[in-house]
């Protein structure tokens, strides 16, 4: 019975994790770029119990609990049109490359950038656009209009200045998200390449991949699974209290 209780609460753990995702996925529903987070639910050993047979051997099971495993959808979302200068989608594969500054690199699909009070291009936390070559894009202030192309070469006044550094992640599914996109995990250092002719569309934004409908019927979805779960803990305790007094009684 107590077994019985212990599945039901972690299943109730693992639904409040599903809820977190969910919650996380309706907040960043409108960030440009945003991929959401998903949650699968696998069943993991959680020891053993002893039953005695009616020989009065002591025989062993397993018992299994839910835990959930948390992922990121690297879908594509819809790219709608902007017309803002510092506007950028990317259509395909590939991840813009950002410079923290405390030197980590960064890699986000969100390509709303703009100009720090050096003229230099960042994105909304303000961390540095690299170019191809891993260095700050500049703009020439009186150097004329700023234009891009679809390879990701930013020119003003007509002559190039500098092309978009965009990265092809091998194993994008083992980055860690980080605030303002991800970061490489340690095991995948290295495991990153320019991509030769990305497709990038100026004064354009890649919207986020989330469904709010979708993510709203989820957590429909969870709060009723959250109160059966509950209420079948609570029928166990009635069940243990009742057994608890009739055999104390005796």
């Amino acid at each position: 019975m107590l077994n019985g209780v212990y599945q039901n609460a972690a299943a109730m753990t693992g639904l409040e994790s599903w809820n977190n995702s969910i919650a996380q996925n309706i907040s960043q529903s409108s960030t440009p770029g945003y991929k959401k987070a998903v949650l699968s639910f696998e069943g993991v050993e959680a020891g053993k119990v002893g039953l005695k047979n009616d020989f009065g051997n002591i025989l062993q099971h397993a018992t299994i609990q839910t835990k959930g495993v948390g992922a990121v959808d690297f879908s594509t979302g819809s790219i709608v049109t902007t017309n803002a200068d510092f506007d950028f989608a990317l259509e395909g594969k590939g991840f813009f490359e950002l410079r923290a500054p405390d030197g980590q690199l960064v890699y986000t699909r969100d390509g709303q950038f703009k100009l720090n009070d050096d003229g230099e291009l960042v994105s909304k936390q303000g961390f540095h656009v690299m170019d191809d070559t891993r260095n700050t894009i500049k703009l020439r202030r009186g150097l004329g209009e700023f234009s891009a192309a679809n390879d990701g070469t930013i020119s003003q006044g007509g002559a190039p200045l500098a092309k978009l550094s965009v990265r092809d992640i091998q194993y994008p599914d083992q980055m860690i998200r980080s605030h303002g996109g991800f970061v490489i995990g340690p095991n995948d250092a290295g495991y990153n390449r320019d991509i030769d002719e990305p497709l990038i569309r100026h004064g354009a934004l890649e919207q986020s991949n989330v469904s709010a409908t979708t993510e709203m019927i989820n957590l429909i979805n969870v709060s009723r699974a959250f109160q059966v779960n509950q209420k079948v803990i609570q029928q166990h305790d009635e069940v243990l209290g009742k057994a608890i007094q009739s055999l104390g009684g005796h």
